[in-house]
């Protein structure tokens, strides 16, 4: 993990035209609330990027996390419709995966 956070893919566009400084939302793996601070820290976010913390609600609910996260966002109107959200998500060892959707 902590060679992914420090990697200059971070610093990359995300997806052929869609850099950070586009995205409306950010849900990580809900595992720990520094990962997700140190994670999003490195990001060129603009001020308004919803940033998913429902592990402090919920706790790390393992691979359920980033749908649920998602779904409370959607759920309290966090998130405007049709705007880029990255998912992202980590586990055991090196694995890891991250996509942009586009909101519901």
């Amino acid at each position: 993990m902590r060679r992914l956070l420090h990697s200059p893919r971070l610093r990359r566009p995300l997806h052929p035209g869609i850099a950070t400084t586009d995205l409306a939302g950010i849900v990580t793996h809900q595992a720990n609330l520094r990962i997700i601070e140190s994670l999003t820290s490195r990001l060129a976010l603009r001020d308004d990027v919803v940033i998913a913390r429902d592990v402090v609600d919920s706790g790390n609910t393992s691979a359920a996390s980033v749908p649920l996260a998602l779904s409370k966002l959607v759920e309290r109107g966090e998130l405007p419709a049709a705007s880029p959200v990255l998912l992202f998500s980590f586990g055991g060892g090196l694995s890891w995966a991250g996509q942009v959707i586009t909101c519901p």
